[in-house]
Formats: C-alpha cells, sequence, structure tokens
C-alpha cells in the first residue's frame, strides 16, 4: 500500500470537517451521523474515525481551528491600529461583515449555539466550552480593554471579565436573531448599534 503524505490527510482532514460543518447546519449537529459526513466527503465511515474520534472531536477540533484562524487574522490586522478602541471596532466590523457570506455564515451560527446549548448537558463538555469560552473567548477580549484602561482610553473601573462575558453574549443574541429571522432581521443595523453601546460604557 503506498505511503499517504502528511500533505494529503491534512486535505482530507480539512475536507471531513468542512463538510461536517455544511451538514451540522443543514441537518443540525444531533441529526448528522458519522455515516452522513463520510458519505458526503465520499470516504467511509471508517475513514472517517481514522482522522476523528468521535463527531465531538470532529466539531470540537472545526470550532478551535475557525476561533484560533479567526483571531490570528484580527492579530494581524491589529498591527496596523495605535489604539484599543480601534481594535474593538474593527473585531465588531469583522463579525459583522460576515454576514456576506450568507448560508455559510447561517449555517455555522446555527451550529455553534445548537453545540453551545448541548454541551450544558454533558459535564465532559460544558468543561471544554467553558475552557474554550474562558481561554480564547474572554481572554482575546480582555487584553483589549486592559490594553485601552493602560492607555487611558476607557474606564478604569470597567470590570474586565464581566464585560467581556457581556460582549460576546451580546454577539451571541444578535447572531442567533440573524439565524432565526434571516434577511428581515437588521443584522448589520444591530451591530452599529451595538458598537456604539459599547463604546459609550467602555468610555
Amino acid at each position: 500500500m503506498p505511503k499517504v503524505s502528511e500533505s494529503y490527510k491534512e486535505k482530507k482532514r480539512q475536507l471531513i470537517m468542512e463538510n461536517a460543518l455544511i451538514l451540522f447546519g443543514e441537518k443540525g449537529y444531533e441529526l448528522t451521523t458519522i455515516d452522513d459526513i463520510g458519505l458526503k466527503s465520499g470516504i467511509s465511515k471508517g475513514m472517517v474515525y481514522t482522522y476523528f474520534k468521535s463527531k465531538e472531536d470532529l466539531y470540537i477540533t472545526s470550532m478551535q481551528q475557525r476561533t484560533n484562524h479567526t483571531f490570528s487574522k484580527l492579530q494581524e490586522r491589529f498591527k496596523k491600529f495605535s489604539s484599543a478602541e480601534e481594535k474593538i471596532v474593527e473585531l465588531l466590523r469583522v463579525y459583522r461583515e460576515a454576514v456576506t457570506t450568507t448560508e455559510e455564515w447561517t449555517n455555522i451560527i446555527r451550529v455553534d449555539l445548537e453545540f453551545w446549548i448541548n454541551s450544558s448537558r454533558y459535564d465532559h463538555l460544558r468543561n471544554i466550552m467553558k475552557e474554550h469560552f474562558k481561554n480564547q473567548m474572554l481572554h482575546f477580549l480582555i487584553q483589549i480593554i486592559q490594553e485601552g484602561q493602560k492607555n487611558g482610553e476607557f474606564k478604569r473601573e470597567v470590570e474586565t471579565e464581566t464585560f467581556a462575558s457581556l460582549f460576546w453574549a451580546m454577539l451571541d443574541g444578535i447572531c442567533l436573531h440573524y439565524a432565526v429571522i434571516d434577511k428581515e432581521y437588521d443584522y448589520r443595523g444591530n451591530f452599529l448599534l451595538a458598537e456604539k453601546m459599547i463604546l459609550q460604557y467602555l468610555k
């Protein structure tokens, strides 16, 4: 049997994650099976398990990769900004403009929110999601807020962890409404209003 290159394995792994995300968005995380993912990816169920231990492992790997990719891109963009306020505005702009990808973005919203709720039923998943939220989502934003406080842009009395948690809750709420109400919901308008409220509070 010819040896499979690491490059081939990584491409196959990415293909499985991409197809799984599509199916999770279309059918729901709970209803999608490993058989479904294998069929859409053109491989057997057993081959899917060669790359991922379980459906949970597949989703969590995808979620962490997407978060790392988004935050890495943001960190690169942040290099051209000299203030924490500009970074907050850019962060909100990226999420606001993501809706231009429409169905893909809607699927991601559906999947992430479904898995977030689903994780509350199982201790091991709840712990994973809590760590993800604390060590990635909160940490990323807290650094920006603390930079703004140090530079004198933001009020010192702002409690960074509480504010960061509220920030992501607000964004999740906007995304949830968009996923359900769809084009009738003023996604961009709500993000612009959220930006105004956030900056007013911080300053």
